[in-house]
């Protein structure tokens, strides 16, 4: 009997000192398990963020339409960062990509909920149904803060324009494309947009107002990418 005890004891010390319980095992398959679920949500996550739209064909666009890099731009009628690289840097993509049938240039217009920037965000789209967003882009956000959103005042900027300000103004009255507006609010956050600019140039994503260089740093990559 005394020996029986001894070997008992000598088998609790083994497992004291393997560390190995049924309690401590069942602890690690669980964290395990925690593991392997939070991989899998960041994975998912990660590939909704770089999920493309569901349809850029609607949205305003200039270049070849073949061009071998697509680049989209999600900016904000009423965000100071988007105005500065619509005025400053754009043309000069536009000249070194764009015209020279490297880049499809895609618009993605984002409003993050001020509500005045979402009507003129509706005013841009109906300003494309007439081939002139670009234009009317460019001159929103000239008038960055000066130019009261209203409907009457975003007519008067497409008439300024050459554009038809009266349609532009029914085009508003009857709400054409305010479901496009919060679609294209709705498409953005899905993809894991949630400041502007935010830039993807085929699957590279740039986020802010950055030093020019660096979106043709990137733009280059995707053409040499391409070739």
């Amino acid at each position: 009997m005394a020996k029986s005890r001894k070997t008992s004891r000598r088998r609790v010390t083994e497992q004291e000192k393997s560390g190995v319980s049924p309690m401590m095992i069942g602890l690690v398959v669980v964290g395990a398990l925690l593991i392997t679920a939070g991989l899998v949500f960041l994975g998912t996550r990660g590939t909704a963020s770089g999920a493309a739209p569901l349809d850029l064909t609607a949205l305003p666009t200039m270049g070849d339409p073949d061009a071998p890099v697509t680049m989209v731009e999600y900016s904000d009628f009423g965000c100071p960062h988007c105005k500065a690289f619509n005025t400053e840097k754009l043309e000069q993509l536009k000249t070194e990509f764009i015209d020279s049938g490297q880049v499809k240039y895609i618009v993605h217009p984002y409003y993050l909920g001020n509500a005045q920037i979402g009507l003129a965000t509706e005013a841009a789209w109906c300003a494309h149904d007439q081939g002139g967003f670009f234009d009317y882009q460019h001159a929103l956000f000239e008038q960055q803060g000066q130019i009261e959103y209203s409907s009457g005042a975003l007519a008067g900027l497409a008439t300024e324009l050459g554009l038809d300000g009266d349609a532009l103004a029914q085009c508003l009255s009857d709400g054409t494309h305010r479901s496009d507006v919060e679609n294209a609010r709705q498409a953005a956050t899905r993809r894991g947009v949630n400041s502007t600019p935010t830039f993807f140039v085929n699957n590279q994503r740039i986020e802010g107002n950055l030093p020019i260089s660096q979106f043709e740093t990137v733009i280059n990559q995707e053409v040499a990418l391409a070739q």
